[in-house]
């Protein structure tokens, strides 16, 4: 005699069978309440979501207190500065010692061959008792840049240099041989920098992330640590860092260069504050979208960013000279538009700041590539 709840063939008459094996839609309707646990493990927790309420209340008081700061105490006194300067431009010059002055000015940019970095140094060579040290790890770019500027008034000196490979150790000796020879420096403009947007078969792995951080971070860092050290012993020196808006904010698949940025953009600020009682003044450039070789290949690897909000080089460089000469600019960004977005995302509390890079990298603004 059958069982009451089954048939002839002993099979039940549920969805499974004799087995007891699943059928495709038991595995359709697991798999999809699988799908919903997973989605709804990524809501935040109720403690998670209180302290990121927190966050953003301290935020805006925080902000309201900067804004109040800055219109009712630095804005009077940056108007107070424009008045005095326009009477007599040279009024707020940073005075060099007397020995900084046996050679004129002596720039050292390490980064001149091509884009942001060639840009600098076509803002120096017309000024005449200058010298100018242009640095590249490709000496043949190089040579092939400072032909095409002809004859300048400035005296263009070249040098090779990988701060990729060198240790800190080497670059600091070689910076020393180089204010040896040429200086004593008076300018630094640290501009070198890697992505992996150059090679499109790059992918993003631990040895890409490396090579990052050995030139954005340690390279830069050793540079500017062997300048500032000469510099400190005769009170005397400006210093230009350049890191980016991106490390601001950026998208998660720029994860490891926004955050060789990042490092870069603490480190420079900070310095800044470490080196004005020693009378050098270091200033931090955050470039947002340049027209460069590395932003070429981002677009033609699917940035979903519009050409028109790439802006050229050379006036980046031009912005950069004037924050570096005039002083009183701790941080020089352009355009404007980006940097002013950028600082604004830092305010996001932790949920929103994950989400949005996810949002971000979903849309391609700095393309497909994971770098």
């Amino acid at each position: 005699m059958s069982p009451q709840n089954g048939n002839a063939n002993g099979n039940s008459v549920g969805g499974g069978n004799s087995n007891g094996t699943a059928t495709p839609t038991q595995r359709a309707d697991g798999s999809q309440i699988a799908g919903i646990m997973a989605l709804a493990r990524k809501v935040p927790t109720l403690e998670y979501a209180f302290q990121n309420i927190l966050v953003s209340i301290a935020t805006v008081i925080s902000a309201s207190l900067s804004l109040t700061l800055t219109a009712l105490v630095v804005l009077p006194l940056s108007a107070l500065r424009a008045i005095v300067q326009k009477g007599d431009s040279g009024i707020l010059t940073l005075i060099p010692p007397e020995e900084c002055t046996k050679r004129g000015k002596v720039v050292l940019i390490v980064g001149a061959s091509r884009g942001i970095g060639f840009e600098v140094l076509k803002q120096y060579v017309p000024e005449p008792n200058t010298t100018v040290i242009a640095v590249s790890k490709d000496a043949d770019s190089l040579r092939n840049a400072i032909i095409r500027l002809g004859d300048t008034p400035a005296t263009v000196q070249m040098e090779t240099l990988d701060i990729g490979t060198n240790s800190p150790k080497e670059i600091s000796k070689i910076i020393n041989e180089w204010d040896e020879k040429y200086g004593p420096i008076s300018h630094l403009y640290a501009i070198s920098g890697i992505s992996n947007h150059i090679k499109d078969g790059s992918p993003w792995n631990m040895e890409v992330t490396q090579n990052m951080i050995q030139v954005n971070v340690s390279g830069i860092t050793a540079l500017s640590m062997a300048m500032y050290e000469r510099m400190k012993v005769r009170k005397y020196g400006k210093i230009c860092i350049v890191g980016s808006v991106a490390g601001l904010y950026s998208p998660a698949n720029m994860i490891s260069y926004a955050s060789t940025k990042s490092f870069i953009n603490t480190f420079s600020t900070s310095l800044r504050v470490l080196a004005a009682p020693h009378n050098i003044d270091v200033v931090t450039v955050e470039p947002g979208f340049i027209d460069t070789r590395m932003t070429k290949k981002m677009r033609k690897q699917g940035s979903t960013v519009p050409d028109i909000e790439f802006e050229n080089a050379e006036e980046m460089s031009r912005r950069m000279k004037a924050g570096v000469e005039k002083g009183g600019v701790g941080v020089v960004s352009w355009p404007t538009r980006q940097m002013v977005v950028m600082n604004a995302l830092q305010g996001l509390n932790p949920i929103c700041d994950e989400l949005g890079k996810f949002v971000s990298m979903k849309s391609g603004a700095t393309g497909k590539k994971v770098t």
